[in-house]
């Protein structure tokens, strides 16, 4: 299959900056009449409509830093390790205001693909084609998208403006609607029309498109997140669980005729060589080898870099252009004491999404004056005069606790749980454990950029940052779990359980001779176990924020697992605060007003 690498043509670029749909700010508006008229009263400018906005999603998102922060970051399960001062405001809660960049990019750039969205499902009515299944499948891509980002938005941002048609003059009064409403007239319909509209295999057979698989998973997303809003235990919110139950179910027993093939083994779920044709993914968010093909030529993918302990320069370790164990590193986020403890003993996923050994590719010879025993010093026992010769175990890293005497006998460096965090689970200090041991911890590698076994590079060099690898937005494993959570919200235990040991738990994640002990029963059916299985299963994913907030546990999570986070977080965190540059433009933007518990928006006058 084709990728979408991203089939946004030079015409296509060169017609969209002419017509110029490139923003809802509302004082970047898009000029109406005879051009875009006719532009888009073609197959070929619906194609070129559509194609833009798989291009803006790549742009500010899936790939980048910001999402790591705001959705992965600001949980129980990851510590923004690299700097102590860096994006705290998203990832600490500490100060956040409607000032900040990242969240007005949010507000921006998913309104954008609203408004290319409209501009879709607007015009295409009225434009002749010749195949209705193209013109189906079109419509359909672009009620994903409105379905996916409105939902982004209200989560978000809680009642915001509901907006349904193509931006076509300025506007400086904006007006809110409610959240549960956005949901019923637009989020859950246009994700049903989708399934409808969208076939199982794109139409033009470009890998990245939203197919029928997509609409599905989104429609079970959606509906689950809506049954959130109702009263507990109502009739009303056993209804949402119903529909997110069927869909999420529907993609379960139709796998083969949705195009879904699981993988023997969860590493090959993360394989380099499965990234690009990936049998699991949902929605995937690609990227290209080619850099004029990405948004922007130099900042397409970087995942790679952010969740990695700092080993570049230690010993016997040296990065590279071609040293593909270890790539480019960022040391920007680490998993919390809490996160690392979820997986049990019988649990094949922490040894796929978690590495602690790391051999030297250089000889290094530990010495009195060496600057790495020195830095270390804290750490290690009597190493000094210990050689270690390429190909040798140079550093651990565990969850694990490790004896004084397992660490004077070795001849590589050991940083175990305690030296890491306090007992609560509160990051030890640089005056505590030295700088170099609060950066070392297991790698996280579900965003592998290269497989050892395979020649698989998503990388240009493996000392770069510009990777393209796909991410997936969307995967099969978020299905059962998204049933067996509805199930848990219809009393029906038995039913979840059996989702998660016939999908969920089976033996690609379960060691020989722990089949009995990793089975769940019924009674193991809560709300907490679901959220301690999401967090093992699709951590990583840009799920945990939606998914603590979804269940109303983001502050109690935060403040017990997160201990770095702690007394900042408050309920009203569970809305991001509207960004101060759109009320700017408002006229009305005292009534429009900002989130509560945040500084409330005055004028300046």
């Amino acid at each position: 299959m084709k990728s979408i690498q991203y089939r946004i043509s030079v015409a296509a670029a060169a017609l969209l900056a002419v017509v110029g749909l490139q923003s809802c700010d509302l004082d970047e508006y898009n000029p109406s009449g005879a051009t875009a008229d006719v532009v888009f009263s073609t197959p070929e400018g619906i194609e070129a409509l559509v194609n833009s906005m798989y291009f803006n999603f790549r742009w500010k998102y899936f790939g980048r830093e910001d999402p790591v922060l705001y959705l992965e970051g600001s949980t129980d399960l990851w510590l923004n390790q690299a700097n102590q001062n860096y994006g705290q405001k998203m990832t600490r809660y500490e100060g956040l205001q409607g000032d900040v960049g990242q969240i007005a990019n949010v507000w921006n750039r998913v309104y954008d693909d609203i408004n290319l969205a409209n501009s879709v499902i607007n015009r295409i009515q009225n434009v002749p084609y010749t195949n209705p299944v193209e013109k189906a499948a079109r419509e359909g891509e672009a009620r994903w998208l409105r379905s996916y980002c409105y939902w982004w938005l209200v989560e978000f941002f809680g009642d915001i403006e509901l907006r349904l048609e193509e931006t076509s003059s300025p506007n400086f009064y904006a007006y809110r609607t409610p959240a549960t409403e956005i949901y019923d007239k637009v989020i859950i319909p246009d994700a049903e029309l989708a399934c409808t509209q969208l076939q199982v295999e794109p139409i033009d057979g470009i890998m990245g498109r939203y197919t029928r698989k997509a609409a599905y998973g989104l429609l079970a997303r959606v509906c689950l997140t809506r049954a959130a809003y109702c009263a507990e235990g109502s009739a009303e919110q056993k209804a949402f669980y119903e529909k997110a139950l069927a869909a999420a179910d529907y993609v379960v027993q139709n796998k083969a005729s949705l195009g879904i093939k699981i993988y023997p083994t969860y590493d090959e779920v993360w394989r380099a060589e499965n990234n690009k044709t990936n049998t699991e993914y949902l929605a995937v968010v690609t990227h290209s080898s080619i850099a004029s093909n990405n948004p922007q030529a130099k900042n397409p993918n970087r995942l790679h870099c952010y969740f990695s302990p700092k080993l570049n320069g230690r010993v016997g370790i040296k990065t590279t252009a071609d040293s593909w164990e270890y790539f480019k590193e960022s040391n920007l986020m680490m998993p919390t004491k809490y996160f690392l403890g979820l997986f049990e003993e019988g649990d094949l996923r922490y040894e796929t999404l978690f590495q602690e050994k790391f051999y030297a590719n250089t000889d290094f010879e530990w010495k009195e004056d060496s600057g790495d025993l020195a830095l270390y010093k804290k750490a290690y026992g009597p190493i000094v005069n210990k050689k270690v010769n390429e190909g040798d175990l140079a550093l651990y890293f565990t969850r694990n606790k490790v004896s004084d005497q397992e660490k004077a006998e070795a001849s590589y460096a050991v940083v175990d749980i305690d030296m890491l965090y306090h007992p609560s689970g509160l990051l030890k200090t640089a005056e505590e454990a030295s700088t170099q041991i609060i950066s070392s911890f297991p790698r996280f590698k579900k965003y592998r950029i290269s497989d050892p076994d395979s020649d698989v590079k998503l990388l240009a060099a493996a000392n770069g940052v510009v990777g393209f690898a796909d991410v997936p937005i969307m995967r099969y494993a978020e299905m059962p779990l998204i049933a067996a959570e509805a199930c848990i919200g219809l009393n029906r235990t038995a039913d979840a359980a059996k989702y998660i040991n016939d999908e969920i738990r089976t033996s690609r994640v379960v060691k020989p001779g722990y089949e009995n002990a990793m089975k769940v029963s019924a009674s193991d059916m809560t709300v907490e176990f679901i959220l301690e299985e999401r967090a093992r299963e699709l951590c990583g994913e840009w799920l945990r924020w939606f998914d603590l907030k979804r269940t109303g546990k983001l502050v109690e999570y935060c403040s017990k697992h997160n201990p770095n986070i702690g007394s900042n977080i408050q309920p009203y965190h569970a809305l991001r605060p509207i960004p101060v540059r759109f009320l700017d433009k408002l006229l009305n933007a005292e009534e429009f007003g900002q989130n509560p518990g945040y500084d409330p928006y005055v004028v300046n006058k």
